[in-house]
């Protein structure tokens, strides 16, 4: 092999390299904005889950369950003399 041609071949495989290179950093820019905006998205889910969370906590608060059972469908408590208890 002629000395011209080591050079040419080592200044093709030196841009081959940098090529590589370049490629990978995009390649790894890529997957970083894709998961920042992964992470993103996940505490947003978690902030939801979270109001979720507290707004059935409100919705089933034994209050607000037994005002709705009176307004909504006329339900009352029993009075004491109606209740009969039953041992078994």
């Amino acid at each position: 092999m002629s000395r011209a041609a080591a050079w040419g071949l080592l200044l093709l495989l030196n841009f081959a390299a940098g090529a590589a290179v370049v490629y990978a950093k995009h390649s790894s820019l890529a997957l970083f904005r894709d998961l920042q905006r992964e992470r993103q998205a996940y505490h947003r889910l978690q902030t939801d889950w979270g109001r979720l969370l507290l707004e059935r906590g409100a919705l089933a608060a034994y209050p607000r369950v037994e005002e709705l059972a009176a307004t909504r469908l006329g339900m009352r408590r029993p009075d004491l003399a109606a209740v009969e208890l039953v041992r078994p």
